[in-house]
């Protein structure tokens, strides 16, 4: 029975991708910038280099502002702390396999001002990286405690998780209208109908594995989404031979498994789109 994901996105030529974040987070125009503006924008938006997949701890916990999703995360043992000009240097006993970028939550014992959830500035060595604290300086010193590293931004800044096992995600959209009454001296009055707005679906079905990050996310997004408001941004790029993108922002609003095979498990999930909807043509000639 297989245990490992099986690679849809590469045998159906579509590629899904999902940025967990909190609503709070979200700027609907940018999806609106990054569509007309395919290029930059785009990746800047959602950089598909960057995309987790495959088995992979995850973990949520806390609640409100503690609330965190860990991706992959380990722990680091802290030896010396320093503040310097408003940049803190942390050592770590071991390699802490951090880039530009990664989130972590610092925890020094000693030097508890440093403390908190920060983004790496830059790693000068294998057991040395850097984070910008405005504050006081703390002259460098031996410490303890720790760095837990792995935590997921949900700032909207996340790697994006790739849904390596969609099979189908079509996308429905449904006008709401709005009866009008008019008058006229022809018709004596009448009632028509005016679309008011619309409302946008993607329905995932696929096939995973138990092990899955996408899985796990997925699970976590239906568990946490009304209590952390959570939301998601969207990106489907394909079919194959076409260079065609479609993007939005999204809640998921359920998610139900089907049935279980061993560690597979089939599920469908619904993402109701926050906004509009944008697709990238490609306008490639014939």
């Amino acid at each position: 029975m297989p245990t490992t994901n099986i690679d849809y996105a590469a045998a159906l030529d579509i590629a899904h991708y999902i940025v967990p974040m909190r609503m709070a987070a979200i700027t609907l125009e940018d999806a609106a910038t990054a569509a007309a503006n395919s290029g930059a924008s785009l990746s800047t938006w959602l950089n598909t280099a960057n995309a987790i997949s495959g088995p992979a701890t995850v973990s949520a916990s806390g609640a409100n502002a503690t609330f965190e999703i860990l991706v992959n995360s380990a722990s680091r043992t802290i030896t010396n702390v320093a503040l310097a000009s408003n940049v803190v240097t942390i050592t770590t006993s071991a390699a802490h396999g951090l880039a530009v970028g990664d989130r972590v939550r610092v925890a020094a014992t000693t030097a508890t001002a440093v403390n908190g959830t920060v983004a790496v500035k830059a790693a000068p060595t294998t057991t040395t990286f850097t984070y910008d604290l405005t504050g006081s300086n703390i002259t460098s010193a031996a410490d303890t405690g720790t760095v837990t590293t792995g935590v997921y931004p949900l700032d909207g800044a996340g790697k994006p998780i790739q849904l390596l096992n969609v099979t189908g995600a079509p996308l429905s959209t449904q006008t709401n209208d709005e009866s009008v009454i008019t008058h006229d001296q022809v018709t004596r009055g009448s009632s028509i109908s005016i679309g008011i707005n619309d409302t946008h679906t993607i329905a995932f079905k696929g096939m995973t594995v138990h092990r899955s990050v996408d899985h796990k996310i997925m699970e976590i997004l239906r568990q946490f989404s009304v209590a952390e408001k959570l939301a998601v941004k969207y990106l489907r790029v394909g079919p194959g031979g076409t260079t065609e993108k479609k993007l939005c922002y999204g809640r998921i609003s359920s998610k139900q498994e089907e049935g279980d095979a061993g560690a597979l498990v089939k599920y469908g999930a619904s993402l109701n789109v926050l906004g509009a909807t944008y697709t990238i043509f490609d306008n490639t000639a014939a």
